[in-house]
């Protein structure tokens, strides 16, 4: 089976995918360039994806799923993404060799990081992650453990009719 070859033929046969894709990857290239800088980019965007999902679910196990905190967090993950994109073009303006939008990768990507790995260990996956990881995170999951309480008992006072 040729992938590549059927990825072309679909690409005839179903002209929207052809469009589609054309047009994400022109969105992409825009967004984080080609070559290391693309390959940074999008797995900045597979860590920012997986820290939802893990959030996701860590806040449904405990029961502290709140659409304000999920908006909030929209903003702050789009705000991310925009300061990483602007400092891609700076860099290509400039002419640097991607010295602002390595920082910024590196500095958005190592709290994102942590905060997927305390994501898992609270949704209760933690035997997929190694020892180590999680002792290196042990203040991250301290942190969300602590706001998640704090959370699932303001959600029960305000459900008990106790709100002020």
């Amino acid at each position: 089976m040729n992938l590549l070859k059927e990825y072309s033929q679909s690409l005839v046969a179903h002209p929207v995918v052809g469009a589609t894709g054309t047009a994400v990857m022109m969105m992409v290239n825009f967004m984080f360039g080609t070559g290391i800088t693309r390959t940074a980019g999008l797995i900045f965007l597979a860590v920012l994806t997986l820290d939802w999902l893990s959030g996701r679910a860590a806040s449904k196990r405990d029961g502290t799923m709140a659409s304000e905190y999920g908006i909030n967090g929209a903003y702050r993950s789009a705000f991310m993404i925009g300061i990483i994109v602007l400092a891609f073009r700076v860099d290509v303006a400039l002419g640097l060799p991607y010295i602002l939008y390595a920082y910024f990768i590196f500095n958005f990507g190592l709290p994102t990081w942590k905060s997927m790995t305390a994501n898992v260990y609270r949704a209760g996956w933690e035997r997929w992650v190694p020892g180590f990881a999680l002792e290196r995170v042990a203040d991250e999951i301290e942190h969300k453990t602590a706001r998640a309480n704090k959370r699932l008992a303001e959600k029960n006072r305000y459900l008990d009719g106790d709100a002020e």
